[in-house]
């Protein structure tokens, strides 16, 4: 069985997450035994995505959701700030889950916007000051 619609379609969006050139995505392919995605049987093409989306949660440009589904992480410098805060807030024990799910939550509930990549630079400037006064809060008990 040939590779599908939605298969290639996964592979270029994860192409662009990774920012691969054209040079490296045909050396990537050139791994798998072909020259174009086209060529991938189903199950080298579901191997390739996952070899890609493991690359890319490993940067931090790729988020595995529910079902295998998956969806681009914002990747500019406030985003990267704020998950570095979200990080450092769970290593202090003031943010018992650190994933990006719960990062999500938290900023649903404090600016009423699902995800990073869906916040304008003001929410996320907002978000970042928020993130830093409960870093810097001592905790009484």
């Amino acid at each position: 069985m040939k590779i599908n619609l939605r298969q290639k379609k996964v592979i270029h969006t994860l192409k662009g997450a990774l920012k691969l050139d054209d040079d490296t995505y045909r050396a990537v392919l050139a791994g798998y035994g072909v020259a174009s995605s086209v060529e991938l049987s189903y199950s080298l093409a579901e191997k390739l995505i996952d070899d890609l989306a493991a690359k890319a949660q490993a940067v931090g440009v790729w988020e595995k959701r529910r079902k295998g589904q998956t969806r681009t992480l914002a990747d500019d410098d406030q985003s990267r700030k704020i998950r570095a805060l979200w990080l450092e807030l769970h290593q202090e024990g003031k943010v018992r889950d650190p994933s990006e799910k719960a990062l999500a939550g938290y900023l649903y509930r404090m600016e009423k916007v699902s995800a990073l990549q869906f916040c304008s630079a003001e929410v996320k400037r907002s978000f970042t000051e928020k993130l830093k006064k409960w870093l810097a809060r001592e905790d009484k008990i």
